[in-house]
């Protein structure tokens, strides 16, 4: 999936509002399939999805940002540390560290006894649920008088 979407955003596109909203799909999907990961083949794939991750979370398009942050709050409902999550994910800045911090504290995912199936995973989903929803409308043209 890592490998399709680094393609994907390789190859240029006339429709940047399309290709956003691809981005952000594809980033949920990397946070679903890391929901459902064991801890040690996360531990090996995080470092992998670190430059995707990072990129996306500087991104100028607030969808994918938010993408991005999901794909991070479902790595943490795995690992359930965040020290070592921020040590997989080195160079993240403090600022971005600052928000995931909140962002896991919103969603539950912070405890040491999350289980990733409790309340903080129902909260990603909803939150997974809302990206894909708002990626997927379409907007409505704007019509002149």
């Amino acid at each position: 999936m890592h490998a399709s979407l680094r393609a994907f955003l390789a190859e240029p596109s006339s429709d940047a509002n399309a290709k956003d909203a691809s981005h952000a799909f594809g980033l949920i999907a990397l946070g679903k399939f890391v929901i459902r990961l064991p801890t040690e083949v996360l531990e090996e794939e995080l470092p992998r999805l670190k430059s995707t991750l990072i990129a996306a979370l500087n991104d100028a398009t607030l969808v994918i940002r938010e993408a991005a942050y999901a794909t991070i709050i479902a790595a943490q409902l795995v690992l359930r540390d965040e020290v070592h999550l921020f040590a997989l994910l080195d160079g993240l800045d403090d600022n971005r560290k600052n928000l995931l911090t909140y962002y896991f504290d919103k969603h539950d995912a912070r405890s040491s006894n999350v289980d990733g199936s409790g309340l903080g995973m129902t909260k990603l989903e909803g939150q997974m649920g809302r990206l894909d929803k708002l990626m997927n409308t379409p907007q409505k043209a704007r019509t002149s008088d």
